[in-house]
Parts: C-alpha cells; sequence; structure tokens
C-alpha cells in the first residue's frame, strides 16, 4: 500500500469517526404530552441528524429541576417561562442557587393547562375557603391558577383560599384525589384522564389568558457559550420536529402512543389536534414574544416582592435560534 493511499484511508477513517460521534446532551423536562416535539425529533432521528444524543429525563417539580440544572446535572430545562422570571426576579420558593444567568431560546408550548375541580365542586365560586394544589407557591402555574380564579370568580389568593406546594401535575392530581385540594391546574394528557374519574374541567387556560409563553427550553449562559454547535442543533432538530408534527398528524399520533402507553389511538389524535391548536406547541419551536409580555404582566401581578418586570430581552435570548434557523 503506499503512503499516499495510507494517507487516504486514514483520513476517510477520521471523516467518518467524527461524522458518527453524537455529543450528549442532557435534557429535564416534566411529563406530558409537551414532550412530543422532543419524542419525535428523537424517534425521526432529528437529534442524531444534528449530531446530537439527547438525554432525556422527567422532573417531580420546578425546584428540584432548577437545582439539576444549576449542579450541572442537566444541561437543558422543558420548564414553565414563568419559572425563568421568578427566579431571575427573586420571586421563587427558593433562592437561586447561582448566578442568574438563565435563559430561554426554544418555545415550546403556550398555555395548553386546564383548571380542573374535585367532582363535587362545580362552579369556581365553591372553591372559596378551600385549598387549591400548585406546584411551587410562587412559580410554574400557581400565578395562572390564581389569574384565573381572580378573572372568573373574584377570588384572592391568601385571602378567600389558600393553596398547597406538592410539584408536578402528577403530584397536584394525587393532591385532589386525596381530598387534601379541591382545585389545580392539569396539564395534558392527565386532564383527559382526570375528566375521565371524574373531575371537572372549569376553565382552559388558553382560552383565559390570550397568548401566553407556557414551557420553553431553557440553558445557563455558561453552557450556551461553551456549546454553540449543541445550541444550534437542538435548535434546529427543535423546529424540525414541531414542523414534522403539523404535517404528519397519524405519525406524530403513534409517537405520542409510543410514549404515552396508556392513550388510545382516540385519545392520542384528540391529544395532537389540541397540541395544535389554540395554546398548543410553538409554532417552529419560537419564543413568543406577546405571550411572554402576558407572564409578565401576571408575574408583576403576583410576584413577591412586588417589582417592575424587565423587558423580554431580559429573560430569553433568541440568536441562537436565528442564526440556527438562517443556516437551515
Amino acid at each position: 500500500m503506499t503512503s499516499r493511499m495510507t494517507l487516504a484511508l486514514a483520513a476517510v477513517t477520521l471523516y467518518s469517526t467524527s461524522a458518527f460521534a453524537l455529543t450528549d446532551v442532557k435534557l429535564m423536562s416534566f411529563g406530558g404530552a409537551t414532550n412530543l416535539p422532543t419524542w419525535v425529533a428523537q424517534a425521526k432521528g432529528f437529534f442524531a441528524k444534528e449530531g446530537i444524543n439527547l438525554v432525556f429525563s422527567t422532573t417531580n417539580g420546578s425546584v428540584p429541576q432548577i437545582k439539576a440544572l444549576y449542579d450541572g446535572k442537566v444541561d437543558v430545562i422543558s420548564t414553565a417561562f414563568d419559572n425563568i422570571v421568578a427566579y431571575t426576579e427573586g420571586q421563587s420558593d427558593i433562592p437561586l442557587p447561582g448566578p442568574a444567568d438563565m435563559f430561554a431560546f426554544v418555545g415550546v408550548a403556550g398555555g395548553m393547562n386546564t383548571l380542573m375541580v374535585r367532582p363535587e365542586i362545580n362552579s369556581m365560586a365553591e372553591i372559596k375557603g378551600k385549598v387549591v394544589a400548585v406546584d411551587a407557591f410562587k412559580s410554574g402555574y400557581g400565578i395562572v391558577l390564581y389569574q384565573i380564579l381572580k378573572d372568573r370568580a373574584g377570588l384572592e389568593y391568601g385571602k378567600d383560599y389558600t393553596a398547597v406546594s406538592v410539584g408536578n401535575t402528577d403530584n397536584r392530581l394525587a393532591a385532589m384525589r386525596d381530598k387534601k385540594a379541591v382545585a389545580a391546574i392539569v396539564g395534558a394528557p392527565q386532564d383527559m384522564e382526570a375528566a375521565k374519574e371524574g373531575f371537572k374541567a372549569l376553565a382552559d387556560a388558553a382560552v383565559e389568558l390570550g397568548p401566553y409563553q407556557g414551557s420553553a427550553l431553557v440553558t445557563r449562559r455558561p453552557w450556551s457559550a461553551a456549546h454553540p454547535n449543541e445550541m444550534a442543533a437542538l435548535i434546529r432538530a427543535m423546529v424540525a420536529a414541531q414542523d414534522f408534527i403539523s404535517a404528519n398528524k397519524a405519525e406524530a399520533t403513534r409517537i405520542l402512543r409510543d410514549n404515552i402507553k396508556s392513550m388510545s389511538e382516540l385519545d392520542a389524535a384528540t391529544m395532537v389536534d389540541r397540541l395544535l391548536g389554540p395554546g398548543g406547541l410553538s409554532p417552529h419551536a419560537a419564543i413568543e414574544i406577546k405571550g411572554i409580555e402576558t407572564v409578565l404582566k401576571m408575574r408583576e401581578a403576583y410576584g413577591e416582592p412586588q417589582k417592575k418586570m424587565g423587558p423580554p430581552t431580559k429573560y430569553v435570548d433568541t440568536s441562537f435560534y436565528d442564526r440556527a434557523v438562517a443556516k437551515k
């Protein structure tokens, strides 16, 4: 074998190794159907195409999720955008375990959550004097619940009812089943299952709130600065997944059932329609600025200590998205 051939084979070997070597990116999310874009990107190979091996995990609450991000156990979280504002502004249930350097860079979903109540409750007015279940008192979808009860029934948090902090949707449903609370904001598809058990849906958050940035992908500044290629790859994969769902509802339904095996085919198809409707998945995985403005207004009303919120750019950096999409 000539030296020229040896060098050529070595070059091919090096190229092949680098082409197929995937970089781990650790993502922690809450459970539920809004993870469908992530599951689609895994199933259709969108992450792998971009050179990413996505390591996916779920959390039982926003507090442990934020801790995991700051402990370096995960690189990115899918969380309520409200959480980022609350922690950045010192309005969270626990102090931020480090500098306020979190920011959102991909839109996941809007306000697709349902105000559910126990079977014996027939109206929001009947919540007065009782206990509601929230993820965390000062962040997450707790303030969504407070706002709906104020707008629809004139009920004031802390005056007309109290709250218990229990964590994610499954824990909030458990609190209602155990009669520790009579109402909670419930995510999808758990709201569909709760309705089958006799729990009642009194309000659709997407309808009540209008434009609302519910969940988003979030990371820290140091990680994004050190991993610009991974940021771009993750964004492109999520955009591809969101667009795939819109164009391929039948296959998206199958992938949803593969990941939430308790769902019937009918329920899964209904869920995909909801994800593509008002308050559902963020179109093209983009952050919705009007939705962020709604979150900031609510945070000004319910955050403690009360303060004026910064502009959206204080909590969002769209530059990574813009560059990644421009290079598609």
